[in-house]
């Protein structure tokens, strides 16, 4: 099989659950992971499993009932990782139009299940060049996103908060068995949402999601914890924590799988948001969240990336 840097796959949600006219936010991450999935499988040739799910602002709504596409491609090459830059585009009365744009990192895996040497890409224009440093100097605020992550307190606090408790049962699977990236960023948005649904007494829908960091994989039969809790909240937005657990079900202590901030709102149904009570932190360790929440914010817009224009050179 011939070595790709680059796919474009197309995707289109006829049917949901949510009255929405829109794609939720955690379908939309799953498409973009199936495709920067084939992409990564493809420069390195072995499996490859999730390892980042960059930060992702919808400055476009993604409508349902609409072709969408996903496109793909290969900008940075670590030892056993693989950095895909991926745009989710629609077609418009004006032309293509894009949605969002979100970096993803793979981890290549070998027939052992341990890292496998990915092959090193090597950027031939300009365009490339400064895309293969973009991506290396994010990797330094990464480090820090996950250092704060890892100091946030462990209890719920007061604000509002919710668990959700499931076995892993699913068909979105990589080949080698484990659930897929994607699936883990629907349970994500959709946890994030029942979360800010409870808060504002209203839908909710993600303005903001990805920035998630994987740790380990979640394998068939597991027990799956995914906790929301409400952190920092804007005029018309909701800042909200999510943590994943998963583990044998008899572990008491299951192991974190992932973290996610996804920024929520409350659409009107004319376009805008609704204004949000604001939440007041109460306890010591309310006030302790709230902090690092907003040194997360101020950490995760130093790498937002904007949406770039269509163009020739793209």
């Amino acid at each position: 099989m011939a070595r790709r840097s680059s796919i474009e796959l197309t995707f289109r949600e006829v049917t949901s659950a949510s009255s929405d006219s829109y794609v939720a936010a955690g379908v939309v991450v799953d498409w973009i992971d199936k495709t920067a999935y084939a992409c990564a499988a493809s420069w390195t040739r072995v499996d490859c499993v999730t390892s980042y799910v960059g930060n992702m602002h919808f400055t476009v709504p993604v409508p349902r009932d609409t072709p969408v596409t996903v496109q793909a491609r290969v900008v940075h090459t670590g030892r056993t990782s693989v950095h895909i830059q991926t745009r989710v585009l629609i077609r418009q009365d004006e032309g293509w139009v894009v949605c969002t744009e979100c970096f993803m990192i793979y981890v290549a895996v070998g027939e052992d299940g341990e890292p496998a040497e990915a092959a090193a890409f090597e950027p031939q224009t300009e365009l490339e060049r400064r895309r293969d440093l973009d991506a290396s100097q994010r990797m330094v605020y990464r480090r820090q996103v996950e250092e704060t992550i890892q100091a946030l307190p462990e209890g719920m606090g007061t604000s509002e908060a919710l668990t959700l408790r499931f076995l892993a049962d699913t068909d979105e699977r990589y080949p080698d068995g484990k659930i897929r990236g994607g699936a883990v960023m629907k349970w994500i948005d959709k946890t994030a949402e029942i979360c800010a649904q409870r808060y504002s007494g209203h839908d909710a829908a993600a303005v903001l999601t990805g920035g998630v960091r994987f740790y380990r994989p979640i394998t068939i039969g597991d027990l799956v914890e995914v906790d929301a809790r409400l952190v920092l909240t804007g005029s018309k937005s909701m800042h909200i924590l999510v943590r994943v657990r998963a583990g044998d079900r008899r572990e008491k202590n299951p192991a974190v799988v992932a973290y996610g901030l996804p920024v929520m709102v409350s659409p009107d149904g004319t376009g805008s948001a609704r204004h949000i009570a604001p939440w007041e932190p109460i306890t010591d360790e309310d006030h302790a969240v709230a902090a690092q929440a907003r040194k997360l914010r101020d950490l995760r817009n130093a790498t937002l990336l904007t949406p770039s224009p269509i163009t020739s050179q793209n």
